[in-house]
């Protein structure tokens, strides 16, 4: 299978991954994983499906449809709107699009990243790249940590519960204009991975973030930042916000 055929199957491949076990699908998953541009086009692709699906879901069904329904299959008769009417429907459909239009680019289309949570993405997705290389390497997450803090790094002294579960691959510290960061790269059980990445709290990276969680997606990122004490975190994946959700 190439990618063409790879693409023609992701087309319909349903966000709740209830097509993995088909083996189409299952064929074209890996080579969408074999493949950096394919993965990074899917992964973009479930999240913006996910949003749309999310949306819909959101509108109420009018309790009287069905009736409704049924009363206009009885209609025989054509009605005749007159035409200064039809246009201005035409022209409120078009006004409502652009609406309807906003509000999904609102809610799937790039938000505001600080300076250090886009470094931290450029890090991370060259990790993944293999573009460079951990500091420490460990399937022990509690190893990296113990890493971290002897080399006088930005960590949590415990790992959320989700992700104390999970094996770890590695670790990296990198500074962004001059204030320390660092990133621990899980492995999830459905074979892609998920970043913690922390820095301490200061003036220079992002005083407005409190103690509540704020997702947010770039490109096929999606991410969740959150401060405690005097450490902000944040999650991040490729994939969509309901994949996220499962490990906060």
């Amino acid at each position: 299978m190439d990618n063409r055929e790879a693409k023609f199957f992701l087309n319909a491949y349903r966000p709740g991954g209830q097509d993995a076990n088909d083996p189409r699908f299952a064929e074209a998953l890996n080579q969408a994983r074999c493949d950096p541009t394919l993965q990074r086009w899917f992964d973009e692709s479930v999240a913006f499906d996910a949003a749309i699906t999310e949306k819909l879901c959101a509108v109420p069904v009018p309790r009287d449809l069905r009736e409704s329904i049924l009363a206009g299959v009885k209609v025989s008769r054509r009605l005749r709107w007159p035409k200064p009417f039809i246009r201005w429907a035409i022209a409120a459909m078009l006004v409502l699009s652009a609406i309807l239009g906003s509000l999904i680019w609102h809610k799937t289309g790039p938000t505001h990243l600080a300076g250090w949570q886009s470094e931290a993405l450029e890090v991370m997705s060259s990790l993944v790249r293999n573009r460079s290389t951990f500091d420490a390497q460990s399937r022990n997450p509690t190893e990296l940590l113990a890493w971290l803090h002897k080399n006088d790094a930005p960590a949590a002294q415990r790992l959320p519960e989700n992700l104390e579960r999970l094996e770890s691959l590695g670790c990296k510290t990198f500074p962004w204009n001059g204030i320390p960061v660092s990133v621990i790269c899980f492995m999830r059980p459905d074979g892609g991975l998920v970043h913690l990445v922390t820095t301490r709290a200061s003036a220079g990276v992002e005083p407005a973030i409190k103690g509540k969680a704020d997702v947010v997606q770039r490109g096929g990122w999606s991410t969740v930042t959150w401060r405690e004490g005097d450490k902000i975190y944040m999650l991040a994946l490729e994939g969509s916000p309901d994949q996220l959700r499962a490990y906060l």
